[in-house]
């Protein structure tokens, strides 16, 4: 009876491995899964100031005093929900810039922009997730059908 169980069991979690492997390869995430980097909290923002790009490009700058930490955009996606489920880049985004300010617990950025339409203001990514990859930073936001696991992320250049 004994070695009837333990082979009723080893057939469970082959089957299971089996099945995890399986949507492991579909590319979509599932809600145990992870979309996008691996989360982290360890950066603050001296680690943010510079040049990133990815999907779209930013330039975050500290400025000091009443002008603070400023941002300028490039190629920034008008509306997330449009942007394809493969790593094809939005075909025209748009120029804007702004304050940015990163979350007490530093696993959030987030963008306030000047002067958008309020569609605009609707449609595009405000906050990016604090990530990281290979031991560098990568700012992110999981955006379009949620069942994609698409990531508009972004690398400091250089790194």
């Amino acid at each position: 009876m004994t070695a009837r169980l333990r082979a009723t069991a080893t057939a469970a979690a082959t089957a299971t491995t089996a099945l995890l492997l399986a949507s492991t390869l579909t590319g979509c995430a599932t809600k145990d899964e992870r979309c996008g980097p691996a989360p982290s909290s360890r950066y603050d923002a001296a680690d943010f100031l510079g040049d990133w790009s990815g999907e779209g490009a930013i330039t975050l700058k500290d400025q000091g005093g009443k002008l603070g930490r400023t941002f300028m955009v490039h190629d920034w996606p008008k509306d997330t929900t449009t942007i394809p489920s493969s790593d094809a880049r939005p075909s025209s985004g748009f120029i804007g810039n702004g304050g940015w300010t990163v979350s007490p617990d530093r696993t959030t950025l987030t963008l306030t922009f000047d002067r958008l339409d309020a569609a605009l203001e609707r449609s595009t990514i405000h906050t990016l997730q604090v990530g990281e990859e290979k031991n560098q930073p990568v700012l992110y936001a999981r955006v379009g059908d949620p069942k994609t696991c698409h990531v508009f992320a972004l690398k400091r250049e250089g790194d």
